[in-house]
């Protein structure tokens, strides 16, 4: 046999080996975490298609609760999931830790009662996705640069000719710290109209008139969601170092089935300086300055 023959064989030889080897080096590809935790279920039904209809009308849900609770879902098939029963197809939210799930579902409950959870543990795959957990919407972030989250105050429904009419009153409170620390607090309605087979007929959004606005109270009252509110306008802040603080109420009312929300006149009850001023010379020394300018006057006028 010629030699370059033997040369071919063991270039080729080297070749084999070096890409086994190759391949064998390759790392094999990582599983995704297992889920686990508490799976917020919207709703469901026996096949894919009644669970992908029930999907389509949560929508107008969450367009309405987007500034509040933003909201992604999913179809999954409960045969796939542990901790379900099989045989339907749900329409799941998310999944949550069990220390977090009171919060959004709060929310949820209020909106809808019939909304449950399952405790669950899967393996993600493309037809059983990981899910989040779904968290209210942050408003800003505090000095730890922590996010400051709306919270529900309270929730109200009242039942009217078939229909549903809810509140659901939102807050929020932090406070910056330094020399001049302010605290800011505010409010949101959420008002939502629920027809029948849980259609979302109406919706509509009250934000607080400032960011210095005290949630009093909020109730029915007949067949009216009221909300009585004091806030700052202008709030207390450095610059100005002047507040004035009002009072009014908000009503919300069902008329020829859509929401109509109107505002009382505000009524102004206090004013007045917010101290800012004077705790400006108390950090500058300017206090201490001007008594001892006081003192020498004193003490010269004495001498004379």
């Amino acid at each position: 046999m010629p030699r370059h023959t033997h040369a071919i064989g063991a270039v080729m030889g080297v070749f084999f080996f070096l890409a086994g080897s190759l391949a064998e080096a390759e790392p094999a590809k990582k599983e995704a975490p297992r889920v686990e935790g508490e799976l917020l279920i919207w709703s469901g039904g026996k096949t894919r298609a009644e669970a992908e209809r029930q999907q389509q009308a949560l929508k107008a849900y969450q367009e309405a609760l987007e500034p509040v609770l933003p909201l992604t879902s999913e179809v999954l098939e409960s045969a796939r999931v542990p901790g379900l029963k099989p045989g339907f197809f749900i329409v799941a939210l998310g999944v949550c830790p069990k220390e977090k799930v009171a919060d959004p579902m709060g929310v949820l409950k209020a909106v809808s009662p019939e909304v449950y959870t399952r405790s669950v543990k899967y393996q993600p795959d493309e037809a059983t996705p990981a899910l989040g957990c779904p968290e209210l919407e942050s408003v800003a972030t505090d000095g730890a640069d922590e996010p400051v989250r709306w919270s529900l105050h309270r929730a109200e429904r009242l039942e009217q000719g078939g229909n549903t009419f809810i509140g659901l009153a939102f807050t929020y409170r932090w406070s910056e710290q330094g020399d001049f620390a302010r605290d800011y607090f505010s409010s949101k309605v959420l008002y939502l109209l629920v027809g029948k087979k849980g259609r979302l007929v109406d919706s509509k959004v009250h934000d607080g008139p400032s960011d210095a606005t005290t949630l009093k109270s909020f109730s029915a009252e007949g067949n009216r969601l009221v909300s009585q509110l004091e806030y700052g306008d202008p709030p207390c802040n450095p610059r100005d170092d002047v507040f004035k603080g009002w009072r009014t109420r908000v009503k919300a009312s069902v008329v020829k089935g859509h929401i109509e929300v109107s505002v009382d006149e505000p009524t102004l009850v206090k004013e007045g300086s917010c101290g800012y001023a004077q705790e400006e010379r108390m950090v500058t020394g300017q206090d201490a300055q001007d008594a001892a300018q006081q003192r020498d006057s004193e003490d010269s006028q004495q001498e004379e």
